[in-house]
Protein backbone atom coordinates (compact mmCIF):
# COMPACT_ATOMS: atom_id res chain seq x y z
CA UNK A 1 0.00 0.00 0.00
CA UNK A 2 2.84 2.36 0.85
CA UNK A 3 4.42 1.68 -2.53
CA UNK A 4 1.16 2.41 -4.31
CA UNK A 5 0.77 5.60 -2.29
CA UNK A 6 4.29 6.72 -3.15
CA UNK A 7 3.71 6.01 -6.82
CA UNK A 8 0.44 7.92 -6.67
CA UNK A 9 2.14 10.96 -5.15
CA UNK A 10 4.89 10.84 -7.77
CA UNK A 11 2.30 10.60 -10.55
CA UNK A 12 0.23 13.50 -9.22
CA UNK A 13 3.17 15.78 -8.65
CA UNK A 14 4.83 14.83 -11.92
CA UNK A 15 1.57 15.63 -13.69
CA UNK A 16 1.28 19.00 -11.99
CA UNK A 17 4.91 19.84 -12.67
CA UNK A 18 4.53 18.83 -16.30
CA UNK A 19 1.56 21.15 -16.65
CA UNK A 20 3.74 24.01 -15.41
CA UNK A 21 6.72 22.91 -17.49
CA UNK A 22 4.75 22.54 -20.70
CA UNK A 23 3.26 25.99 -20.24
CA UNK A 24 6.69 27.33 -19.27
CA UNK A 25 7.95 25.86 -22.53
CA UNK A 26 5.08 26.97 -24.74
CA UNK A 27 4.66 30.51 -23.41
CA UNK A 28 8.21 31.63 -24.33
CA UNK A 29 7.82 29.85 -27.68
CA UNK A 30 4.61 31.75 -28.43
CA UNK A 31 6.24 34.94 -27.18
CA UNK A 32 8.89 34.63 -29.91
CA UNK A 33 6.65 35.39 -32.92
CA UNK A 34 4.75 38.06 -30.96
CA UNK A 35 7.82 39.97 -29.79
CA UNK A 36 10.24 39.16 -32.63
CA UNK A 37 7.84 40.16 -35.39
CA UNK A 38 6.51 43.21 -33.54
CA UNK A 39 9.80 44.61 -32.22
CA UNK A 40 12.51 43.34 -34.58
CA UNK A 41 15.77 41.60 -33.66
CA UNK A 42 17.46 44.57 -31.93
CA UNK A 43 14.64 45.59 -29.56
CA UNK A 44 13.75 41.94 -29.00
CA UNK A 45 17.40 41.28 -28.14
CA UNK A 46 17.28 44.09 -25.58
CA UNK A 47 14.31 42.50 -23.78
CA UNK A 48 16.07 39.14 -23.82
CA UNK A 49 19.21 40.70 -22.37
CA UNK A 50 17.18 42.24 -19.52
CA UNK A 51 15.37 38.96 -18.84
CA UNK A 52 18.65 37.07 -18.79
CA UNK A 53 20.22 39.57 -16.41
CA UNK A 54 17.27 39.30 -14.01
CA UNK A 55 17.06 35.50 -14.20
CA UNK A 56 20.80 35.14 -13.63
CA UNK A 57 20.55 37.28 -10.49
CA UNK A 58 17.46 35.37 -9.32
CA UNK A 59 19.37 32.08 -9.48
CA UNK A 60 21.83 33.46 -6.96
CA UNK A 61 18.88 34.09 -4.62
CA UNK A 62 17.15 30.80 -5.38
CA UNK A 63 20.48 29.29 -4.27
CA UNK A 64 19.59 25.68 -4.95
CA UNK A 65 16.75 25.72 -2.41
CA UNK A 66 14.57 23.95 -4.99
CA UNK A 67 16.68 20.89 -4.17
CA UNK A 68 18.07 21.45 -0.69
CA UNK A 69 14.99 22.95 0.99
CA UNK A 70 12.64 20.68 -0.97
CA UNK A 71 14.57 17.69 0.37
CA UNK A 72 14.26 19.03 3.94
CA UNK A 73 10.53 19.64 3.45
CA UNK A 74 10.10 16.06 2.20
CA UNK A 75 11.81 14.66 5.30
CA UNK A 76 9.74 16.95 7.59
CA UNK A 77 6.38 15.78 6.28
CA UNK A 78 3.67 16.18 8.92
CA UNK A 79 5.76 18.27 11.34
CA UNK A 80 4.27 21.75 11.10
CA UNK A 81 6.73 23.33 13.53
CA UNK A 82 9.69 22.07 11.48
CA UNK A 83 8.10 23.30 8.25
CA UNK A 84 7.48 26.73 9.77
CA UNK A 85 11.10 26.97 10.86
CA UNK A 86 12.33 25.80 7.46
CA UNK A 87 10.13 28.23 5.51
CA UNK A 88 11.17 31.13 7.73
CA UNK A 89 14.87 30.32 7.43
CA UNK A 90 14.75 29.94 3.64
CA UNK A 91 12.77 33.15 3.16
CA UNK A 92 15.17 35.12 5.33
CA UNK A 93 18.15 33.52 3.60
CA UNK A 94 16.79 34.77 0.29
CA UNK A 95 16.43 38.27 1.73
CA UNK A 96 20.06 38.17 2.86
CA UNK A 97 21.16 37.05 -0.59
CA UNK A 98 18.96 39.48 -2.51
CA UNK A 99 19.83 42.68 -0.65
CA UNK A 100 23.45 43.07 -1.87
CA UNK A 101 22.50 42.04 -5.41
CA UNK A 102 19.76 44.66 -5.55
CA UNK A 103 22.16 47.28 -4.23
CA UNK A 104 24.76 46.29 -6.83
CA UNK A 105 22.29 46.61 -9.73
CA UNK A 106 21.04 49.97 -8.49
CA UNK A 107 24.58 51.26 -8.06
CA UNK A 108 25.63 50.10 -11.52
CA UNK A 109 22.55 51.69 -13.06
CA UNK A 110 23.06 54.93 -11.16
CA UNK A 111 26.68 55.14 -12.33
CA UNK A 112 25.61 54.64 -15.95
CA UNK A 113 27.40 51.30 -16.35
CA UNK A 114 24.26 49.67 -17.76
CA UNK A 115 23.13 52.48 -20.05
CA UNK A 116 23.62 50.39 -23.19
CA UNK A 117 20.83 48.00 -22.10
CA UNK A 118 19.11 49.62 -19.09
CA UNK A 119 19.02 53.23 -20.19
CA UNK A 120 15.62 54.03 -18.69
CA UNK A 121 13.81 53.58 -15.39
CA UNK A 122 11.24 51.30 -17.07
CA UNK A 123 13.93 48.78 -18.02
CA UNK A 124 15.42 48.91 -14.53
CA UNK A 125 12.01 48.29 -12.98
CA UNK A 126 11.45 45.39 -15.37
CA UNK A 127 14.75 43.77 -14.36
CA UNK A 128 14.09 44.20 -10.62
CA UNK A 129 10.52 42.87 -10.87
CA UNK A 130 11.67 39.81 -12.83
CA UNK A 131 14.50 39.27 -10.36
CA UNK A 132 12.24 39.35 -7.29
CA UNK A 133 9.54 37.21 -8.90
CA UNK A 134 11.81 34.30 -9.77
CA UNK A 135 14.25 34.64 -6.90
CA UNK A 136 11.60 34.48 -4.15
CA UNK A 137 9.33 31.82 -5.63
CA UNK A 138 8.43 29.27 -2.89
CA UNK A 139 7.77 26.37 -5.26
CA UNK A 140 10.39 24.35 -3.34
CA UNK A 141 7.94 24.16 -0.42
CA UNK A 142 5.12 22.64 -2.49
CA UNK A 143 7.56 20.35 -4.30
CA UNK A 144 8.94 18.99 -1.02
CA UNK A 145 5.46 18.45 0.38
CA UNK A 146 4.41 16.77 -2.90
CA UNK A 147 1.45 19.13 -3.29
CA UNK A 148 2.07 20.80 -6.62
CA UNK A 149 -1.37 20.71 -8.21
CA UNK A 150 -2.76 23.98 -6.81
CA UNK A 151 0.37 26.10 -7.36
CA UNK A 152 0.72 24.58 -10.81
CA UNK A 153 -2.79 25.60 -11.81
CA UNK A 154 -2.18 29.14 -10.55
CA UNK A 155 1.08 29.40 -12.49
CA UNK A 156 -0.49 28.10 -15.68
CA UNK A 157 -3.45 30.51 -15.44
CA UNK A 158 -1.24 33.56 -14.88
CA UNK A 159 1.18 32.67 -17.66
CA UNK A 160 -1.58 32.10 -20.20
CA UNK A 161 -3.32 35.32 -19.20
CA UNK A 162 -0.08 37.26 -19.64
CA UNK A 163 0.49 35.71 -23.06
CA UNK A 164 -3.01 36.65 -24.17
CA UNK A 165 -2.57 40.28 -23.10
CA UNK A 166 0.83 40.40 -24.81
CA UNK A 167 -0.61 39.14 -28.09
CA UNK A 168 -3.48 41.61 -27.88
CA UNK A 169 -1.53 44.78 -27.09
CA UNK A 170 2.02 44.44 -28.46
CA UNK A 171 1.87 44.93 -32.24
CA UNK A 172 4.72 47.29 -33.25
CA UNK A 173 8.07 48.72 -32.05
CA UNK A 174 6.15 51.59 -30.43
CA UNK A 175 4.67 49.07 -27.97
CA UNK A 176 8.10 48.23 -26.49
CA UNK A 177 7.44 50.06 -23.17
CA UNK A 178 4.07 48.29 -22.84
CA UNK A 179 5.62 44.85 -23.26
CA UNK A 180 7.76 45.22 -20.11
CA UNK A 181 5.01 45.26 -17.42
CA UNK A 182 3.01 42.65 -19.32
CA UNK A 183 5.99 40.27 -19.17
CA UNK A 184 6.83 41.01 -15.52
CA UNK A 185 3.38 41.00 -13.88
CA UNK A 186 2.39 37.27 -14.14
CA UNK A 187 5.50 35.85 -12.38
CA UNK A 188 5.39 38.65 -9.80
CA UNK A 189 1.74 37.88 -8.98
CA UNK A 190 2.45 34.16 -8.83
CA UNK A 191 5.27 34.60 -6.32
CA UNK A 192 3.25 36.96 -4.13
CA UNK A 193 0.21 34.67 -4.03
CA UNK A 194 2.18 31.47 -3.36
CA UNK A 195 4.17 33.14 -0.58
CA UNK A 196 0.87 34.10 1.03
CA UNK A 197 -0.33 30.51 0.57
CA UNK A 198 2.74 29.20 2.40
CA UNK A 199 2.33 31.76 5.18
CA UNK A 200 -1.25 30.63 5.74
CA UNK A 201 -0.21 26.96 6.00
CA UNK A 202 2.91 27.19 8.19
CA UNK A 203 2.11 30.26 10.29
CA UNK A 204 3.96 33.53 10.95
CA UNK A 205 7.47 33.98 9.63
CA UNK A 206 10.16 33.86 12.31
CA UNK A 207 13.22 36.00 11.72
CA UNK A 208 15.81 33.38 12.57
CA UNK A 209 19.05 34.92 11.26
CA UNK A 210 21.21 32.13 12.63
CA UNK A 211 19.06 29.51 10.91
CA UNK A 212 19.07 31.52 7.67
CA UNK A 213 22.86 31.70 7.68
CA UNK A 214 22.99 27.96 8.34
CA UNK A 215 20.73 27.30 5.35
CA UNK A 216 23.06 29.36 3.17
CA UNK A 217 26.14 27.58 4.49
CA UNK A 218 24.74 24.05 4.29
CA UNK A 219 23.09 24.65 0.93
CA UNK A 220 26.21 25.83 -0.83
CA UNK A 221 26.88 22.60 -2.69
CA UNK A 222 23.27 22.39 -3.82
CA UNK A 223 23.61 25.97 -5.00
CA UNK A 224 26.69 25.06 -6.99
CA UNK A 225 24.85 22.15 -8.60
CA UNK A 226 21.50 23.81 -9.19
CA UNK A 227 22.78 27.30 -9.83
CA UNK A 228 25.81 26.63 -11.96
CA UNK A 229 24.20 25.01 -14.96
CA UNK A 230 21.07 27.17 -14.80
CA UNK A 231 23.14 30.29 -14.22
CA UNK A 232 25.29 29.49 -17.22
CA UNK A 233 22.28 29.01 -19.47
CA UNK A 234 20.50 32.09 -18.14
CA UNK A 235 23.58 34.31 -18.43
CA UNK A 236 24.38 33.33 -22.01
CA UNK A 237 22.37 36.20 -23.59
CA UNK A 238 24.18 38.62 -21.27
CA UNK A 239 27.65 37.47 -22.35
CA UNK A 240 26.60 37.17 -25.98
CA UNK A 241 25.14 40.67 -25.93
CA UNK A 242 28.35 42.07 -24.49
CA UNK A 243 30.56 40.24 -26.99
CA UNK A 244 28.50 40.33 -30.19
CA UNK A 245 25.67 42.86 -29.72
CA UNK A 246 21.87 42.92 -29.40
CA UNK A 247 21.26 41.48 -32.86
CA UNK A 248 23.30 38.39 -32.04
CA UNK A 249 21.16 37.91 -28.93
CA UNK A 250 17.99 38.27 -31.00
CA UNK A 251 19.16 35.60 -33.47
CA UNK A 252 20.50 33.23 -30.81
CA UNK A 253 17.51 33.39 -28.48
CA UNK A 254 14.80 31.65 -30.58
CA UNK A 255 16.76 28.41 -31.15
CA UNK A 256 18.10 28.61 -27.60
CA UNK A 257 14.56 28.84 -26.23
CA UNK A 258 13.54 25.78 -28.24
CA UNK A 259 16.49 23.78 -26.92
CA UNK A 260 15.98 25.00 -23.36
CA UNK A 261 12.34 23.97 -23.59
CA UNK A 262 13.32 20.50 -24.76
CA UNK A 263 15.82 20.00 -21.94
CA UNK A 264 13.40 21.32 -19.34
CA UNK A 265 10.74 18.75 -20.19
CA UNK A 266 12.53 16.16 -18.06
CA UNK A 267 12.71 18.41 -14.97
CA UNK A 268 9.13 17.84 -13.71
CA UNK A 269 9.70 14.09 -13.64
CA UNK A 270 13.10 14.48 -11.99
CA UNK A 271 11.64 16.87 -9.41
CA UNK A 272 8.81 14.43 -8.67
CA UNK A 273 11.05 11.36 -8.18
CA UNK A 274 13.83 13.22 -6.39
CA UNK A 275 12.21 13.03 -2.91
CA UNK A 276 11.53 9.31 -3.42
CA UNK A 277 15.12 8.43 -4.39
CA UNK A 278 16.43 10.74 -1.66
CA UNK A 279 14.64 8.66 0.95
CA UNK A 280 15.69 5.32 -0.57
CA UNK A 281 19.37 6.10 -1.19
CA UNK A 282 20.08 8.36 1.77
CA UNK A 283 21.43 5.55 3.96
CA UNK A 284 23.47 3.93 1.20
CA UNK A 285 23.19 0.34 0.04
CA UNK A 286 24.48 -2.33 -2.26
CA UNK A 287 24.45 -2.58 -6.03
CA UNK A 288 20.80 -3.69 -5.99
CA UNK A 289 19.70 -0.32 -4.62
CA UNK A 290 20.97 1.36 -7.80
CA UNK A 291 18.95 -0.76 -10.22
CA UNK A 292 15.86 1.46 -10.16
CA UNK A 293 17.70 4.79 -10.66
CA UNK A 294 19.86 3.32 -13.42
CA UNK A 295 16.79 1.97 -15.19
CA UNK A 296 15.16 5.40 -14.96
CA UNK A 297 18.28 7.07 -16.40
CA UNK A 298 18.41 4.56 -19.27
CA UNK A 299 14.75 5.16 -20.13
CA UNK A 300 15.29 8.92 -20.09
CA UNK A 301 18.30 8.52 -22.42
CA UNK A 302 16.24 6.62 -24.98
CA UNK A 303 13.44 9.17 -24.90
CA UNK A 304 15.93 12.05 -25.13
CA UNK A 305 17.54 10.64 -28.27
CA UNK A 306 14.15 10.00 -29.86
CA UNK A 307 13.01 13.53 -29.06
CA UNK A 308 16.23 15.00 -30.47
CA UNK A 309 15.72 13.13 -33.73
CA UNK A 310 12.23 14.57 -34.04
CA UNK A 311 13.52 18.06 -33.23
CA UNK A 312 16.13 17.81 -35.99
CA UNK A 313 13.37 17.15 -38.49
CA UNK A 314 10.82 19.79 -37.48
CA UNK A 315 12.98 22.47 -35.85
CA UNK A 316 13.87 24.41 -39.02
CA UNK A 317 10.23 24.59 -40.05
CA UNK A 318 9.22 25.82 -36.58
CA UNK A 319 11.85 28.57 -36.65
CA UNK A 320 10.76 29.72 -40.10
CA UNK A 321 7.11 29.92 -39.01
CA UNK A 322 7.94 31.81 -35.82
CA UNK A 323 10.46 34.33 -37.09
CA UNK A 324 9.88 35.08 -40.73
CA UNK A 325 12.54 37.29 -42.31
CA UNK A 326 15.28 39.19 -40.50
CA UNK A 327 16.62 36.28 -38.43
CA UNK A 328 18.85 34.55 -40.97
CA UNK A 329 21.46 33.49 -38.42
CA UNK A 330 19.03 31.49 -36.28
CA UNK A 331 18.86 28.32 -38.38
CA UNK A 332 22.59 27.42 -38.39
CA UNK A 333 22.70 28.16 -34.65
CA UNK A 334 19.87 25.71 -34.13
CA UNK A 335 21.71 23.07 -36.17
CA UNK A 336 24.64 23.20 -33.73
CA UNK A 337 22.70 23.81 -30.53
CA UNK A 338 20.42 20.78 -30.97
CA UNK A 339 23.30 18.59 -29.81
CA UNK A 340 23.00 20.18 -26.38
CA UNK A 341 19.55 18.70 -25.68
CA UNK A 342 20.33 14.99 -25.06
CA UNK A 343 23.62 15.81 -23.34
CA UNK A 344 22.05 18.18 -20.83
CA UNK A 345 19.08 15.89 -20.19
CA UNK A 346 21.40 13.00 -19.31
CA UNK A 347 23.57 15.13 -17.05
CA UNK A 348 20.54 16.41 -15.16
CA UNK A 349 19.15 12.89 -14.81
CA UNK A 350 22.37 11.33 -13.51
CA UNK A 351 22.71 14.08 -10.91
CA UNK A 352 19.12 14.16 -9.60
CA UNK A 353 18.21 10.48 -9.86
CA UNK A 354 21.47 8.93 -8.67
CA UNK A 355 24.37 11.09 -7.49
CA UNK A 356 22.67 13.66 -5.24
CA UNK A 357 20.20 11.21 -3.59
CA UNK A 358 23.15 8.87 -2.88
CA UNK A 359 25.08 11.60 -1.07
CA UNK A 360 27.36 12.69 -3.92
CA UNK A 361 26.07 16.26 -4.10
CA UNK A 362 29.49 17.81 -3.53
CA UNK A 363 31.49 16.14 -6.35
CA UNK A 364 28.53 16.38 -8.72
CA UNK A 365 28.05 20.06 -7.97
CA UNK A 366 31.74 20.83 -8.44
CA UNK A 367 31.84 19.04 -11.79
CA UNK A 368 28.71 20.78 -13.05
CA UNK A 369 29.96 24.13 -11.82
CA UNK A 370 33.35 23.78 -13.47
CA UNK A 371 31.98 22.71 -16.83
CA UNK A 372 29.22 25.32 -16.77
CA UNK A 373 31.82 28.04 -16.34
CA UNK A 374 33.91 26.39 -19.05
CA UNK A 375 30.95 26.32 -21.44
CA UNK A 376 30.29 30.04 -21.02
CA UNK A 377 33.97 30.90 -21.38
CA UNK A 378 34.37 28.79 -24.51
CA UNK A 379 31.15 30.05 -26.05
CA UNK A 380 31.91 33.69 -25.26
CA UNK A 381 35.43 33.38 -26.65
CA UNK A 382 34.15 31.90 -29.89
CA UNK A 383 31.30 34.41 -30.12
CA UNK A 384 33.71 37.31 -30.64
CA UNK A 385 34.55 35.83 -34.05
CA UNK A 386 31.49 33.71 -34.86
CA UNK A 387 28.62 35.34 -32.95
CA UNK A 388 25.80 33.07 -31.83
CA UNK A 389 27.20 30.12 -33.80
CA UNK A 390 30.40 30.23 -31.77
CA UNK A 391 28.44 30.38 -28.52
CA UNK A 392 26.46 27.29 -29.53
CA UNK A 393 29.60 25.33 -30.39
CA UNK A 394 31.24 26.14 -27.06
CA UNK A 395 28.16 25.06 -25.10
CA UNK A 396 27.87 21.70 -26.85
CA UNK A 397 31.56 20.84 -26.49
CA UNK A 398 31.61 21.56 -22.74
CA UNK A 399 28.38 19.64 -22.13
CA UNK A 400 29.77 16.55 -23.89
CA UNK A 401 32.87 16.66 -21.68
CA UNK A 402 30.68 16.97 -18.57
CA UNK A 403 28.68 13.87 -19.58
CA UNK A 404 31.88 11.81 -19.68
CA UNK A 405 32.72 12.95 -16.13
CA UNK A 406 29.20 12.29 -14.81
CA UNK A 407 29.14 8.77 -16.28
CA UNK A 408 32.49 8.07 -14.62
CA UNK A 409 31.15 9.26 -11.24
CA UNK A 410 28.03 7.10 -11.57
CA UNK A 411 30.11 4.04 -12.49
CA UNK A 412 32.33 4.56 -9.44
CA UNK A 413 29.26 4.79 -7.19
CA UNK A 414 27.84 1.52 -8.53
CA UNK A 415 31.21 -0.21 -8.06
CA UNK A 416 31.24 0.89 -4.42
CA UNK A 417 27.82 -0.68 -4.00
CA UNK A 418 29.12 -3.94 -5.46
CA UNK A 419 32.04 -3.85 -3.01
CA UNK A 420 29.61 -3.43 -0.09
CA UNK A 421 27.68 -6.46 -1.34
CA UNK A 422 30.87 -8.51 -1.36
CA UNK A 423 31.78 -7.45 2.17
CA UNK A 424 28.28 -8.27 3.42
CA UNK A 425 28.61 -11.84 2.17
Amino acid sequence: MARVSARGRVARNAGALYAVQIVSFLVPIFEIPILARALGPVAYGQILFCQALALSASLLVEYGFNINAAQQAALARGRLETLNRLFSQVLLAKVLLAAPLTGLVLAAWGLGLLDAYLGGAALLGFVLAYFLAFGFSPMWYFQGRERMTGPACLDVALRLAGLGVLALLVRSPDDFPLALPILALPPLLNTGLTLGWCRREVGPVRWDFRGARRQIREGFHFFVYRGASNLAMSAIPVFLGLSAGKRAVGEFAPPEKLIKGMTSLVLPFLSAVFPVFSQRLEAGGGAASFRAPLAVIAAIAVLALAGTGLAILIGPWVLDVMLGSGFGGSLPIYGVLIGLAPLRILNQSIAMVLLIPAGRARPASYAISAFSVLSVLCGTGLSFAYGGLGMAAGLVAAEAALLAVMVGMAAALVRQGAVRDGEAR
